[in-house]
Order: C-alpha cells, then sequence, then structure tokens
C-alpha cells in the first residue's frame, strides 16, 4: 500500500469516527443525523425531526463552523451561495411535522479538506455536549394557502389546495423527478441548475458547430450523452401533457413554476433545431459515445449533428416536436405570449414539414435506428395534429387527426404507449376532443390489455408486466393514459385505483423504492455516468477527480445521488438488484420519467377525490 492509500484509509477514519460521535450525541435528541454515503470532502445524509407538537409551516437554521455547500430537497435553503450559516423552510408540500412521527430531510454537504465540519442546529451543538433538541413550530406562516389558479386556454379557472392525504408524498416525488431533468441537462446551465445538482456544470458548449449552428441545450437521453431528439421530444410532450391535464396539481402543490421551467429547457432546444426546411434530430453518435465513461462536462469525443430534410424525411420525429412545441405554446400563452406565438409557428411549421416529407428518421439517420429506431409515422402526426387543434381551435387540424387515425388503423389496440407507439395516446386526445363512442372503445381496450385479466402479464407482486427493458415505463406510461382517461369520464374509479396500484409499486408498496434517493431501500446504483463518477465541486474551482471506466464497476452506491430518477425495473418474478453495469434494469431514461411524473400528478390530482 503506498503512502497516498494509507493517507486515504486514515481520512476515511478520521470521518467515519466523526459521524459515529454525532450519531451518539444526539441519541436522546429531537433531531437524528444519519449518513447514507460519505466521501473525503463530502457526505449525504438525513435529518430525522420530531417536533414537541404539530406544525403547520416550521423553518429552521444550521451553522457550520467552516464553508459547505449544501443540497437539500425537502426544505428551501434562503440563501443559495457557500456560506456557514443555513436558513431552512418548508417546502409547500410538507408544512406538516407530527410529533409522533420523525421525518426524514435528505441533504448533502461539501466541503473542502477531510475534517468532518461541527455544526448547530437551533440552539444545539452538533458534539458531545449536545442538548435535547427540537424544532419549534411556527403557528404564524402556513404554506398550504388557498392559491386562484390561472388556467392554459384550454382550461377552466378553479380554487385548489394542496391535498397531502395520501400513502405517498406524491408531490415530493414530482420534485425530485424534476431534479432529475435538471441531472439531465446539457448546454450552459443556469445558477440555479449549479446549486441543485452541483455536480453537474456547463457541458457540450460546441454542439452544433459541425454544422456552423448552436444546438447547445436539451437533455442528455439517458446514462449517457447522447441528445436522441426522438425520445426527447416525446418526453416534453408527455411532461407537458401531464401539466396541460393536470395543472390544478402541480399550481395549488407549488411546483407549477419548476415543472413548467423544464418543459422549456427542452422546448428551448427544439426551436434550435429547426432550421426552416431541416430539422436537426440527434447530437452526438451512441456508437461513440458508449465508448466512453467520463463526465459530460469533460468530453472530448466527436459529437456530429444529424438532420432530416426533404429528400432524407422524418415524419415521426417531426411529428413529436410538433406535439411538444403546441403543448408548450398553450402552457405558456398567458405566462409569456410572445415565446407562446413563437412556439406555435414552429409547430405548425414542423408538422407541415413532417407531413408533406414522409418517411421514417431512422431511416434517414441510421446511426439512430439501432438505440431509437421508429416503427412508423402516422400517430405522431396524428398526435401532433391533435395538439394543434387543441393550440389552435382550428377544426383543419382535428379533422387531419381524425383523418391520420383512420388511415394508420390507430383504433386497434396498441402493445403500448412509449417513445415509438403513441397509438393509445391519439386514442385518448381524440375522445377528449371529440367525446365520440368509438375513440372511448378504443381507451377502453388499451386499458383492458394492461389491467388484471387482459393480455398484459403480472408480476407476483401485482406489476404489469409488458417487457423487461423498461418495465416500470410501460406500467406508467399506462396508468397516466388511465389517469386522463378517468378525467375525462371514462370509468373513473376503475382506472384510478388500477393507476395508483402500479405508480404504489414503484413508490415502495413491494418493500423496495425504484425511484433513486426516495422511500425504503430506493436503488443506489443507476447506470449513469455523471452520478457514478466521483464528487467534483465545479463552483470552487478545484481539480476533479478522474472518472473512467473503473466507476463503472466500482463496488458500493454512486457518489452522486441521482434524486428521483426512476430505473428499469425488477424482473417478471419481481426480482431486483442494485447493478451499475446492468443498463437494462438499473438505467434512468428521460422517457421512463416523463410517464411516471405526469402520472404522479394526475394520481395528486384525485386524491380526495377517488
Amino acid at each position: 500500500m503506498n503512502e497516498d492509500s494509507g493517507n486515504y484509509i486514515i481520512r476515511k477514519m478520521r470521518i467515519s469516527f466523526a459521524l459515529l460521535m454525532t450519531l451518539l450525541a444526539l441519541a436522546d435528541a429531537g433531531v437524528r443525523y444519519q449518513i447514507t454515503t460519505s466521501w473525503n470532502g463530502g457526505l449525504s445524509g438525513t435529518f430525522f425531526v420530531k417536533p414537541s407538537q404539530e406544525t403547520n409551516g416550521w423553518e429552521f437554521s444550521v451553522t457550520f463552523n467552516k464553508q459547505v455547500t449544501m443540497e437539500i430537497w425537502d426544505a428551501v435553503i434562503k440563501n443559495l451561495a457557500t456560506a456557514t450559516t443555513f436558513n431552512l423552510d418548508n417546502q409547500s408540500y410538507n408544512p406538516k411535522l407530527s410529533p409522533t412521527v420523525e421525518t426524514g430531510i435528505a441533504f448533502v454537504l461539501r466541503y473542502t479538506g477531510d475534517v468532518v465540519p461541527t455544526f448547530t442546529f437551533n440552539q444545539g451543538t452538533f458534539g458531545s455536549s449536545t442538548p435535547a433538541i427540537t424544532v419549534a413550530p411556527t403557528t404564524t406562516k402556513p404554506k398550504t394557502t388557498t392559491k386562484a389558479t390561472t388556467k392554459a386556454a384550454t382550461t377552466t379557472s378553479a380554487t385548489t389546495v394542496c391535498n397531502t392525504k395520501s400513502k405517498y408524498p406524491y408531490t415530493e416525488v414530482i420534485q425530485k423527478s424534476i431534479l432529475f431533468y435538471h441531472a439531465q441537462r446539457s448546454g450552459k446551465l443556469p445558477a440555479s441548475t449549479k446549486q441543485k445538482v452541483p455536480w453537474r456544470s456547463d457541458s457540450a458548449l460546441n454542439d452544433g458547430k459541425d454544422k456552423g449552428i448552436d444546438l447547445t441545450g436539451g437533455w442528455y437521453d439517458a446514462g449517457d450523452r447522447v441528445k436522441f431528439n426522438f425520445p426527447m421530444a416525446h418526453s416534453a410532450v408527455v411532461l407537458g401533457w401531464g401539466i396541460l391535464e393536470f395543472r390544478d396539481a402541480y399550481e395549488s402543490c407549488g411546483l407549477l413554476s419548476d415543472a413548467l421551467d423544464e418543459v422549456r429547457w427542452a422546448t428551448d432546444y427544439l426551436l434550435k433545431c429547426w432550421r426552416g426546411n431541416e430539422l436537426y434530430v440527434q447530437v452526438g453518435d451512441g456508437y461513440i459515445d458508449h465508448n466512453y465513461w467520463v463526465r459530460p462536462e469533460q468530453m472530448t469525443m466527436s459529437r456530429p449533428s444529424f438532420s432530416v430534410t426533404p429528400s432524407k424525411p422524418g415524419s415521426d420525429v417531426a411529428g413529436d416536436t410538433s406535439s411538444a412545441l403546441a403543448i408548450a405554446s398553450i402552457l405558456f400563452k398567458t405566462k409569456d405570449p410572445a415565446y407562446s406565438a413563437t412556439l406555435l409557428k414552429a409547430a405548425e411549421q414542423v408538422f407541415r414539414f413532417g407531413d408533406q416529407y414522409r418517411g421514417k428518421y431512422s431511416d434517414s439517420v441510421p446511426v439512430a435506428a439501432e438505440f431509437y429506431g421508429s416503427s412508423g409515422f402516422i400517430d405522431e402526426l396524428a398526435q401532433a395534429a391533435a395538439f394543434l387543434n387543441m393550440a389552435t381551435g382550428n377544426s383543419t387540424y382535428l379533422n387531419k387527426a381524425k383523418q391520420l387515425y383512420t388511415q394508420g388503423s390507430l383504433g386497434s389496440t396498441p402493445w403500448a404507449y412509449s417513445w415509438d407507439g403513441k397509438d393509445a395516446a391519439v386514442q385518448v386526445l381524440l375522445y377528449k376532443l371529440t367525446k365520440e363512442a368509438g375513440y372511448k372503445t378504443a381507451v377502453e381496450n388499451f386499458m383492458k390489455a394492461f389491467m388484471p385479466g387482459g393480455s398484459v402479464p403480472y408480476t407476483p407482486k401485482g406489476l404489469a408486466f409488458r417487457s423487461q427493458w423498461g418495465v416500470l415505463s410501460y406500467a406508467a406510461n399506462a396508468a397516466l393514459l388511465g389517469l386522463m382517461a378517468a378525467k375525462n369520464g371514462v370509468q373513473q374509479t376503475s382506472y384510478v385505483n388500477w393507476a395508483r396500484s402500479q405508480i404504489h409499486y414503484m413508490l415502495g408498496d413491494t418493500g423496495r423504492s425504484f425511484v433513486v434517493g426516495f422511500g425504503v431501500n430506493p436503488p443506489n446504483t443507476p447506470h449513469h455516468v455523471g452520478s457514478s463518477c466521483p464528487p467534483c465541486n465545479w463552483s470552487q474551482g478545484t481539480a476533479c477527480p478522474a472518472c473512467g471506466w473503473d466507476n463503472l464497476s466500482a463496488p458500493g452506491p454512486n457518489p452522486n445521488v441521482l434524486y428521483g430518477a426512476l430505473i428499469g425495473g425488477p424482473n417478471q418474478s419481481d426480482y431486483f438488484v442494485n447493478d451499475r453495469s446492468d443498463y437494462v434494469t438499473n438505467e434512468p431514461a428521460d422517457d421512463y420519467n416523463a410517464g411516471f411524473q405526469s402520472a404522479l400528478a394526475g394520481l395528486q390530482y384525485f386524491v380526495g377525490k377517488v
């Protein structure tokens, strides 16, 4: 063992001893402090708080004896810069703390040196002489106040309160899902993203330069660093549609602004991809990208840009791009009218482009075929026409959607709803827009296939098992469409209850969570490059530890917690094991979280109703 290795072990021992003393000192206090992971220069853990009486709004401060950077998700940090004192306030979804139940507040600390900082929590010092600590309730500033809801153009106004009487805290998981998309961001990151996910920084700032244009921004697809626009646009569609349908849930629980910001991150990029008579559909080559295990911030490999044109068409990705832009135009119509108009203009142009020059994008861009090959494009065009009808009120688009529905035989029972298959979504959309019985029957047939007794098999513990790769996403997507149908009056009770059973499976009903950083025994080794690399504090300008293939096979949890990520999922026997190298079961993806997050919003909408 060399000297550096010996010093590292000694440092780790110091950290472990300090944490042990902290835990012992707090044994009789009103706050319990538990470490999840530690490393030289940082740690992640949870405050478990038990107040002396029930709270309806709370706040406290933490003061450290040295400068640290803190990430915390179940509280709002009032001061965002690196500091010694952090004033923490409750989130909109968790103002109530019970004196009979410990409430967990997860956090990550980063600091320089190998000495764990000591700190005070209210008036108690975390050390050998720590007195009993309680969190004093603040009854003067309740957070769950009634709000007037400002709706998109196609919805009506309402007054709602965030109802938190559900088995799982849906709003907490939604917030963490939004945080996952922050971790997926490419390009020049705003300060807010760097504060929320400090192990991420600017990346891929030269995207598009091979074509002389700016294609920065958007989301990386999954655990890698390619920007595949087909699933990315689909993800933006599903997230935006969920906000459109379940806006009350987002707004009443204080999540609307963050959710809209994430949709806009995607649509800003998609607008850059539309070049008049050419649509860029991918940045990065999956074959090249997958030869490297390196942080996106430190990429040096080639990142070519690929487009579809009239002579090399891509109606499928054009349809999804149009849908994403059309939905966003509705969402931002009141908030930012100029941006909304830009989105709608581009959405109509891209739709005409995709409809006039027909073909599958993966035939025109063969490098995409193995990763996200398309099976057809009529469903994407029909979906885009339906959303354009919603955005414009122009019946021509509705008639077009109906025509494409017939042309593509979209009324038959689809295999699933996914990034490649939108038939089931079109069925729900056309029923919403027309209330015609034929579309309702198609929706019911799709749901019947996924519900118990249908054609989709089940695991012993109750998960609809459509396919091993992305099994949780198929169930979440079907749950979302069931909730959409229920909101529009179709078999409301049975569809909501079934959707709840599927999402609750993912949240922990089997004894484990499948969402990183949430619930009991969550996955902790997601197949995700950035999350697996040693922590790098970009804001302090220090050199980053090396990251390479050894980090793929390194033992233990990922150093950076990829909060909110829904991973692939278990096998048909409900078996799952943390294995970073298994990308089928352990990898997250943008499209996985999209259906999952929107289904959570749907369940939140129905809390207290069904």
